[in-house]
């Protein structure tokens, strides 16, 4: 077959892909609503940007560009099907949801937009890169991991402000999370992972009175009881040496670990007995994790060690938002507009992560076209290669999303005409 003809056959195959996970996201809609869903989600995907602009080229639209940038913010704006468009997603991802006990990766991320004056409901944000405060927005992110490749799906993604109305605080936002995912999974339980950040009495309770697990990494300065007496964590950690070793890869680096544990109370809580697992080998002081989980056997201490290194792969999907699709470049103005944006934004990755959990023809035909990635870390997430396959496959195509569904109708892809 010629290179003009796989690229056909690719073009086909990506964008019968978007079309079927865009008609399954909007069953149910009203036929405006549909076509937005469909016609952000392929210009996401071509143009891997969230800047409405290059969406809008991305739709190849026989009208001027900004007469299409116009239709798609006002359909963001006005959008009133969200109930059922979530309502769809739940019921894509969960075949993703289906243990008994679901691991949930929990952190938030900023949003920066310093020179963004006109922005609605700025809020003060401390940017994760500089450390510096500045203007911006948060996101609330809770996701699970996929099966074999462990890569992200979005269960729960908001975009929030400290400035909106009705904010609260960032451990409210932390808490509808919490409840979204409790109702989500009905009678099966969540545990959520979570680092330093969210070493907190209430949010543990939270996760308790949901009858759910966590798994949080400690502060150094906590003080816990251990055998009635209370004692930092540092100080309790330092006595455990590491009885079992464990060789783990962790961001792309091999580490030899020595891992232990005791059962401690937090002071505020005695009487709920919990577990420290204390991890030497990653850093120069010990890593402590905390989690209400049973642990007894080894293969129990070790499944807690496991669930925690896994939480870098949400940090790796707020990379690939901000770095492949330009997340801090965004600039539609309202709230409304970034909230749906966002969570559009994470919808996609699920569909990358579906696709690439499949690991079928399909997937590397797009792995293929990706220019080569160096970074061993981005190789291990094959987020990065798989958003840069899709586009540079778009990208010969020159009849964006809506014209395909007349074409879907034919039965053999091979026979179709691309303008390339």
């Amino acid at each position: 077959m010629s290179n003009s003809n796989t690229f056909n056959q690719d073009i086909y195959t990506t964008k019968r892909s978007i079309f079927h996970f865009a008609s399954n996201l909007s069953k149910g809609m009203q036929k405006p609503n549909k076509n937005f869903i469909m016609d952000c989600l392929f210009g996401l995907a071509k143009g891997k940007s969230v800047k409405l602009s290059t969406i809008a080229r991305a739709l190849e639209e026989p009208i001027e560009t900004i007469q299409t940038v116009k239709r798609l913010s006002s359909r963001m704006e006005v959008f009133h099907e969200e109930d059922r468009l979530l309502e769809n997603y739940e019921k894509i991802i969960q075949p993703y949801l289906k243990e008994e006990d679901n691991l949930i990766l929990v952190d938030t991320s900023e949003i920066v937009k310093s020179a963004a004056s006109k922005m609605e409901a700025l809020g003060r944000v401390r940017d994760g890169t500089t450390g510096t405060i500045g203007d911006g927005y948060w996101t609330t992110n809770m996701i699970a991991v996929s099966p074999k490749k462990k890569h992200p799906i979005p269960v729960y993604s908001h975009l929030y402000s400290s400035a909106e109305v009705g904010f609260i605080s960032e451990n409210e936002e932390t808490y509808k999370g919490f409840r979204y995912v409790d109702r989500l999974l009905g009678e099966k339980t969540a545990t959520f992972v979570m680092d330093r950040g969210y070493d907190n009495i209430e949010v543990m309770k939270k996760v308790l009175k949901q009858e759910d697990h966590f798994i949080i990494r400690l502060k150094k300065n906590r003080n816990l009881l251990y055998q009635g007496k209370k004692l930092s964590v540092h100080d309790l950690a330092i006595r455990r040496k590491g009885k079992i070793k464990f060789r783990s890869e962790i961001k792309g680096t091999v580490y030899d670990l020595k891992v232990s544990h005791i059962t401690v109370e937090i002071p505020s809580m005695k009487g709920k007995k919990l577990t420290m697992v204390v991890v030497y080998g990653y850093g120069k002081e010990p890593m402590v994790l905390l989690t209400n989980k049973q642990v007894r056997k080894k293969n129990e201490v070790l499944s807690i060690l496991k669930a925690y290194i896994t939480r870098w792969r949400i940090e790796e999907m707020f990379r690939v938002q901000k770095q492949e699709f330009q997340l801090e470049d965004i600039r539609v103005r309202t709230l409304t507009r970034l909230k749906r944006m966002y969570l559009l934004l994470s919808i996609l990755i699920t569909f990358m992560t579906m696709k690439i959990e499949k690991e079928n023809g399909f997937f590397h035909a797009v792995i293929e076209r990706a220019k080569g990635i160096k970074s061993k870390d981005r190789i291990k997430m094959f987020l990065y290669r798989f958003s840069a396959g899709i586009k540079a496959i778009l990208n010969k195509d020159r009849h964006g999303i809506q014209h395909f569904k007349y074409i879907e109708r034919r039965k053999d892809p091979r026979q179709l005409a691309f303008k390339l």
